[in-house]
């Protein structure tokens, strides 16, 4: 078979519409042979252009159909996987890619694997990545409500507004604030989801490191026992003093969640000075880890009781 006559670099390196084809000397039947894809109608790139992972191919798809489209922009799970957060695996399912536009729209997109959404947007909804229009995490996040159930949007809201580390998250400051979480509620009355979205934004805290910390609070919260305080320090009045992921400081109980990393003999040492400092200042430590968040923290939510029940008899 005679090999396909090679495209200029800069169709060869990204997405192409029959325009651009047509534009530089090639026919549409270019677009048939075995080195090109389609990535929707019209929408096509060279195969060296497709990323490695179908989610990133996926991801790579979106923001060539918000590019071509740019009436409508990114909403959902699909600005949410864009973001990297935290989804259930059957929402990052299925290759589909969420367009919204505003509400009262006529014209509906009506593309292979799409979800269109007419909604009520706000002044300062939407943002640009790469190139596309894309709405901001707070309302992407408000977005996710009528999808996610409660648990999941706290963990969600909880990653928006935690604290940084700027060595390994290569920033200083939050996604979102509460305030921003609060605000958009209340300025989406009458929205699908705001229901859910208000009990989530209530229980939203800053000081939630990973997810399996925010899935630990609400089980104890569920259970019936005090909230924990976040990001609780051995020694207060120490600036460079360790601190436990929740506690209760006035019954000195720390719990910690110990996911893969801790087990690593670098961690292993750390958590292991770090324990010294809230033993020796007088502290109880409780440590989880995934087996407790297999079986949703039954087991942990009775050890806490039983060690709040054991110190406040102190």
């Amino acid at each position: 078979m005679r090999r396909p006559r090679e495209l200029p670099t800069g169709l060869a390196r990204g997405p192409f519409l029959y325009g651009d084809l047509l534009g530089v000397g090639f026919s549409q039947e270019r677009v048939r042979r075995r080195d090109i894809s389609q990535l929707s109608w019209g929408i096509h790139v060279h195969q060296r252009a497709v990323p490695d992972t179908p989610e990133t191919q996926i991801l790579q798809r979106a923001l060539i159909l918000a590019r071509a489209l740019p009436e409508c922009w990114l909403s959902h799970t699909t600005a949410a996987q864009l973001y990297g957060w935290p989804l259930p695996p059957e929402l990052k399912q299925g290759g589909v890619v969420h367009l919204s536009q505003p509400a009262g729209t006529t014209r509906r997109i009506r593309r292979p694997a799409v979800t269109h959404h007419r909604v009520r947007i706000r002044t300062g909804d939407l943002t640009d990545w790469n190139g596309a229009t894309i709405t901001t995490p707070v309302r992407t996040w408000f977005d996710m409500a009528g999808l996610l159930s409660l648990d999941e949007l706290v963990i969600i809201g909880d990653h928006l507004v935690r604290r940084p580390y700027p060595f390994y998250d290569g920033r200083r400051e939050p996604y979102a604030t509460r305030d921003q979480l609060n605000e958009v509620v209340e300025s989406m009355s009458g929205s699908p989801g705001r229901k859910q979205a208000l009990a989530a934004a209530s229980l939203v805290r800053v000081g939630a490191d990973s997810a399996r910390e925010t899935k630990l609070r609400l089980a104890l919260l569920r259970a019936g026992l005090p909230e924990p305080s976040l990001q609780v320090p051995a020694r207060p009045d120490s600036r460079n003093s360790p601190c436990a992921d929740m506690g209760y400081p006035e019954l000195k109980l720390a719990m910690e969640y110990d996911g893969g990393t801790h087990f690593t003999a670098q961690q292993a040492r750390f958590d292991q000075r770090r324990n010294n400092t809230f033993v020796s200042a007088g502290w109880t430590v409780l440590h989880f880890n995934a087996d407790d968040n297999a079986e949703g923290f039954t087991s942990a939510v009775k050890q806490v009781e039983e060690a709040i029940s054991r110190l406040k008899r102190l």
